[in-house]
């Protein structure tokens, strides 16, 4: 039962209106006598794409051996350090073994992992204080080492004072399977590309805006005019860009398959500062995602929005739309160069989350997807786990974007935005996290749009008016 209390604290004009009814129907019949649970959260969901077949029913990796932690220490509450074989160790590659946390209690360091190899520690890391962004909930772990196929075991070593639970360890390869480089931008006909593929895998298919090129790379490998070269672990393709592709659009959406799949984005040259709207207006930057995951079988809604979206419809402003390849570095980097080079005077950017408008209060300086198992690659094949997106900067950035003028703009057109402090980890937080950055002084910010996959003509206008609402808001602020 929770504590009588009446605060509405927190909650956004909506979910107030809606506590407002539940109210009155308490003091009606006696008072108010439970405050209602808060909001969920808006963003739930924001990577329901890539448990779509990946996954065990568990929410495993489908590669993953599980040795559950209740058969090295006799029980899920972690008390003090215990040890025991590691199931999965014997396969030969890149290993990540994540141990699923939650963790109730903490005054310092919680706990530490280790790998080892007989008595020798091959592998470990600590989970420090910072790195817990929530007490209560199951988050993943990972350490990862390069195995020659023994067998190890694993020691796991709770701090004093640390109440924490470890439901089990998984075993998996380290890579998704697929990496492409440098990542997407632009890039000249005499720069080279890389495929970076696991040993055992080769290229099933490789495309240019959607036409079949695989046979010229064969071609040019067959030649020599590209370079295949296998190591322990990996295979490596290297291909000069103009020799793969011959005719060259200015645009080319590049997709590798090989048992997984990968996308790049390569521009001939860097976009032009093409402003559409009132030439008087105040600039403004919008920018969007293309889709995710890279095999992903509909469009991003952010994307949509963006394009969707008419300027002409706009007051005062004028407006430059991206869409910005969903990668941890490319993405942050392409609008920053945006910002330094076109001098918006407001930035929005959009991308596709959970079931809610979500209006971002804050963006945190780390890269880490370890809510899902083994991490979540971004379109190029990247993983990123518990890693700083600047060393030097601080810890969160909040939002420049006057969140609460587009909340009731947004209100006045019929949908129902929720705040949220939570953006994830991934691409759209790096964004979020680059666009303040290089703002300083001037509207900036990050708005979720809801997941949907469906995208007819009143869904596409939709977003396109949820888009021109929040620009209006934000250019029509002090």
């Amino acid at each position: 039962m929770r504590s009588q209390d009446c605060s509405l604290t927190g909650y956004t004009l909506p979910a107030v209106l809606a506590l407002i009814a539940v109210a009155a129907t308490a003091i009606f019949y006696g008072g108010c006598a439970v405050t209602p649970e808060p909001p969920t959260d808006p963003n739930a969901g924001l990577f329901r794409d890539f448990l779509d077949g990946k996954f065990d029913g568990a929410g495993h990796p489908l590669n993953a051996v599980v040795t559950h932690a209740s058969a090295i220490c006799g029980n899920t509450s972690i008390a003090a350090a215990c040890i025991g074989a590691l199931a999965g160790g014997e396969q030969t590659g890149d290993l990540v073994a994540s141990t699923r946390v939650r963790v109730h209690a903490h005054t310092g360091d919680v706990l530490t992992i280790e790998i080892l190899d007989q008595d020798t520690v091959i592998a470990h890391d600590t989970l420090t204080s910072s790195r817990v962004r929530h007490l209560d909930s199951w988050f993943d772990l990972p350490v990862s080492w390069s195995s020659d196929g023994k067998p190890v075991r694993v020691r796991l070593t709770p701090a004093p004072g640390a109440q924490l639970e470890v439901d089990y360890i998984e075993v998996f390869p380290k890579r998704f399977g697929l990496v492409l480089s440098p990542g997407s931008g632009a890039i000249a006909d005499t720069d080279h590309i890389t495929f970076e593929l696991p040993r055992n895998h080769k290229v099933d298919r490789i495309t240019a805006n959607g036409v079949d090129i695989t046979a010229r790379l064969q071609a040019l490998l067959a030649s020599g005019h590209a370079t295949k070269t296998t190591t322990a672990y990996r295979t490596l393709i290297d291909v000069g860009v103009g020799d793969l592709l011959e005719a060259r659009a200015a645009v080319t959406e590049l997709e590798l398959r090989a048992g997984e799949a990968a996308r790049m984005q390569l521009l001939q040259v860097t976009p032009a500062c093409h402003y559409e709207g009132d030439p008087n207006g105040k600039k403004v930057i919008v920018t969007g995602f293309q889709p995710f995951p890279a095999d992903a079988s509909h469009e991003n809604v952010s994307g949509v929005a963006v394009t969707a979206l008419d300027p002409a419809a706009l007051h005062g402003a004028q407006v430059m739309r991206l869409v910005m390849p969903v990668e941890y570095d490319r993405a942050a980097a392409e609008v920053t160069d945006a910002i330094m080079r076109c001098a918006p005077d407001i930035v929005i950017s959009f991308g596709q989350g959970g079931g809610a408008i979500a209006l971002e209060e804050v963006a945190y300086n780390l890269q880490d997807t370890g809510e899902v198992a083994g991490g979540v690659p971004d379109n190029r094949g990247v993983i990123r786990a518990a890693m700083p997106i600047d060393a030097t900067a601080a810890a969160t950035r909040d939002t420049l974007l006057p969140i609460d003028a587009i909340e009731h703009a947004l209100v006045a057109i019929g949908e129902a935005p929720e705040h949220s402090r939570d953006p994830g980890r991934y691409i759209c937080n790096n964004v979020m996290f680059a666009d303040i950055g290089a703002m300083t002084g001037r509207h900036a910010g990050f708005i979720h749009l809801p997941y949907t996959s469906q995208f007819d003509e009143a869904v596409r206008a939709r977003f396109a008016k949820v888009v021109q609402t929040a620009i209006q808001a934000a250019v029509d602020a002090p």
